[in-house]
């Protein structure tokens, strides 16, 4: 064999591993699916929903979408802002407490603060409408809300999405009626490290990251079965 067909077979080795790859984490921003098309970015979009003249969220358009998806509302804070950094710092070695950062509530109800959620242990999912592989584990995350009960804390964070609206109705069409919070411009993927959608965050009574799980949920089992290994919570 010569030494260009040889380089041709190793260049198409490296892109199917690094295709492979991709399929095993889940999808980038550039994938296109969800419910409709991904907007390009634009200089307004990327300046995220909190913006100068205030939240895009609060526009009068997202009322009526807000209404069909009947998502239920976002938690209050269970503990005060002045006791950030001090219940949640001492815990289990392996373990750290969520981030300090404020992010707004893609249904009804307030903002929600996440080094504020503590009390009750709490499976974060990080999801965009333009993820193909969230729109496949969404309805489990769906039915470990209504198993859970008062259990269990589920929250979905809608992430790096300029376009709520298209959330909203992801949100309506699956039928997904826990909490959702969104994060347009990507403030939690330096505190948890996300490189592809979806990924999943699991979070003690006390505040505390114990697992993120960098993968798309097959089932309903898998899921309660994770719940169950990191939290302790049998479902």
């Amino acid at each position: 064999m010569t030494r260009q067909g040889r380089g041709t077979r190793v260049a198409v080795a490296v892109a199917g591993s690094a295709a492979a790859l991709l399929m095993l984490v889940g999808c980038t921003r550039p994938e296109v699916g969800g419910v409709g098309p991904r907007v390009a970015p634009t200089q307004e979009a990327d300046r995220g929903t909190h913006g100068a003249g205030g939240s895009t969220l609060d526009s009068p358009e997202l009322a009526s979408l807000r209404a069909q998806a009947r998502v239920a509302p976002c938690p209050e804070p269970s503990r005060s802002a002045g006791a950030s950094g001090t219940a949640a710092d001492a815990g289990p070695a392996g373990t750290r407490p969520l981030p300090e950062v404020t992010l707004p509530c893609l249904g009804q109800g307030p903002d929600v603060a996440l080094g504020a959620l503590s009390g009750r242990p709490s499976v974060l999912n990080v999801w965009a409408q333009w993820c193909p592989p969230c729109r496949k584990e969404a309805p489990h995350f769906q039915a470990l809300y209504e198993r859970a009960g008062d259990r269990l804390l589920v929250l979905g964070i809608d992430y790096d999405d300029p376009r709520p609206e298209l959330a909203l109705k992801f949100a309506h069409d699956l039928g997904l009626k826990y909490p959702q919070v969104a994060d347009p411009d990507k403030r939690l993927r330096a505190p948890f490290g996300i490189i592809a959608l979806p990924a999943t965050i699991f979070v003690d009574a006390r505040g505390r990251v114990v697992h993120i799980a960098h993968q798309v949920y097959e089932s309903e089992q898998t899921l309660r079965r994770d719940v169950r290994t990191y939290l302790g919570v049998e479902l």
